[in-house]
């Protein structure tokens, strides 16, 4: 969530903006103009509910990856077939905490992806330690 707060804080600094450029220079202009700035917080809105509609849980030995609104689609992997825990992070990501997961299970269910998830490190080592504790992982080898 630290990206959808960043991109209201953003919109609040455009939003200010447009409002002291329209008081400072341009009050002879239609009143409508004002609302324009408000259409910075378009894209944090659209982060805001991306990002509450995708949730990922560990329950017992199966990591269940839920999304959507109106129709909801869930994936569930048993940890013992997770071969794969990737973390990825660029620069900003690093410098805010955050991280993109990227899970590959055995099977042809393939790959599941997660971007910008809060802690992504602890979320791999939990995942991980599920992985080992789970009883068909004894063919799995420490990472």
């Amino acid at each position: 969530m630290k990206t959808v707060w960043l991109a209201y804080g953003l919109a609040v600094l455009l939003l200010f903006a447009g409002l002291w450029l329209y008081y400072e220079y341009g009050q002879d202009q239609p009143a409508w103009l004002m609302a324009i700035p408000l259409l910075a917080f378009l894209p944090a809105i659209k982060m805001h509910l991306k990002r509450r509609l995708v949730s990922l849980r560990l329950v017992d030995d199966h990591l269940i990856l839920e999304n959507g609104f109106l129709s909801r689609m869930q994936r569930t992997v048993d940890t013992a077939k997770i071969q794969d825990v990737t973390v990825k992070q660029t620069f900003g990501q690093r410098m805010l905490g955050i991280g993109d997961l990227r899970l590959e299970s055995a099977g042809e269910s393939g790959s599941i992806a997660v971007t910008n998830l809060d802690r992504p490190y602890q979320i791999a080592d939990a995942i991980i330690k599920s992985a080992r504790r789970s009883p068909g992982a004894a063919s799995l080898k420490p990472f």
